[in-house]
């Protein structure tokens, strides 16, 4: 079995080393999140209000008041009932009221998921330039000891002595720079999940795999997963819905009452009400009719224009993608190894006594704007690649 030692066991426990370890805790964390699932909480709770029955009105009626008291007394409740299936539309209102604000509240989610897949890319390549620097810092301070000893032995000029302390100086500068940069995006990242910004993080495992995938698929994704394009079709069924509702307020609604009769001298009775609400206004009805099938037309409108918009945002997106995942493997496979075999004959001529030392630190210097070079579209690929998910909807 193997144990881990204290420090690997908190390093393991802390948020950072991938990019679901963050994701998972901004989801948990994140105010953002909060807000968005108690806004649809109240939508719901909304739904059990909706195509009730109205409260009942109590009636207390004395009729026959003179000097000899009340002749009679009256006690009844009135009901008023809608029909035609009112009820079931105002709670299918509702309902799309509610999927409304659930769309709403992942829309938030959505954002915030990649906007920390972002933030944990920058993170990762700030990581990676601050290895790069006090790798490079290393090998100069070892060519700085070496010409120093050799120095003392008068093999090689002093001018190569300064050179070599200038450039030591110089990395020693870019490293803590770079070690500034590190905790600014360590800083960042953690606002976006919910914890203090000096809240410790784990060493970013590695960039996040980019998955081929085609540009018709995503497109299809997010007409099926977009909270967006969720929201403007729950808009349109709870628009379509107000119409139906509209239209059936040609039909009349009724009211049903009871009462009880207290009469002096004779025998109590009953009497049974039914009012009928006579939609005799015509025009108001025909005004609001018009007016909900234009707010229909309106948000159906803005669902198709939604929907070309977030068709050309992806498409953008994918070949941003594209371009970015190819300039990449450009970088990696015909930058980097001959950057590498630079500095390596550089040095192995300069321990050869064959070269000058300003190769060598020409050499490196190459080599680590080739690797910092690198990271730039690195960065720009996982931010892009979020962005794509983002407008699919969820996870490619």
């Amino acid at each position: 079995m193997l144990w881990l030692s204290p420090a690997e066991a908190i390093e393991q426990a802390l948020p950072g080393a991938t990019v679901e370890s963050v994701v998972v805790l901004a989801r948990r964390l994140n105010p953002a999140v909060a807000a968005a699932a108690l806004d649809f909480d109240a939508a719901v709770h909304k739904i059990g209000t909706a195509g009730v029955l109205a409260d009942p009105t109590l009636i207390l009626e004395a009729w026959d008041v003179n000097r000899q008291g009340v002749g009679q007394r009256r006690f009844g409740v009135e009901q008023e009932v809608k029909l035609w299936g009112k009820y079931g539309l105002e709670r299918d209102v509702a309902q799309a009221d509610a999927n409304t604000a659930k769309f709403q509240g992942r829309s938030p989610v959505i954002d915030l998921v990649a906007q920390v897949i972002a933030a944990h890319g920058e993170y990762n390549a700030a990581y990676e330039a601050v290895a790069i620097s006090v790798e490079i810092k290393r090998r100069y301070d070892e060519i700085l000891e070496l010409l120093r000893s050799r120095y003392c032995t008068t093999s090689v000029n002093q001018q190569d002595v300064i050179k070599a302390e200038i450039e030591a100086a110089t990395a020693e500068g870019d490293v803590v720079r770079r070690q500034g940069e590190l905790k600014s995006a360590a800083a960042r990242l953690n606002a976006l999940i919910g914890r203090p910004s000096l809240a410790p993080l784990a060493a970013p495992s590695g960039f996040r795999a980019v998955r081929a995938i085609s540009l018709a698929q995503v497109q299809a994704l997010a007409r099926s997963a977009n909270p967006m394009l969720a929201l403007a079709g729950a808009q349109s069924n709870s628009a379509a819905q107000t119409k139906f509702l509209t239209d059936l307020n040609y039909y009349p609604d009724v009211t049903l009452g009871a009462k009880y009769v207290q009469r002096p001298g004779t025998e109590d009775t009953g009497e049974f009400i039914v009012g009928v609400k006579l939609p005799l206004h015509h025009e108001v009805k025909d005004a609001e009719q018009r007016a909900a099938g234009a707010r229909l037309g309106a948000v159906q409108a803005r669902n198709e224009a939604l929907r070309l918009r977030i068709d050309g945002q992806i498409a953008d997106a994918w070949f941003g993608v594209d371009a970015l995942r190819k300039v990449v493997q450009i970088y990696a496979s015909r930058q980097l190894p001959p950057a590498r075999s630079s500095v390596d004959n550089a040095r192995n001529s300069f321990h050869a006594g064959s070269s000058d030392i300003s190769f060598v630190f020409e050499s490196e210097r190459r080599l680590r704007t080739v690797q910092l070079d690198l990271l730039k579209p690195t960065v720009e690929l996982q931010t892009k690649y979020a962005e794509m998910e983002r407008l699919a909807g969820g996870s490619l």
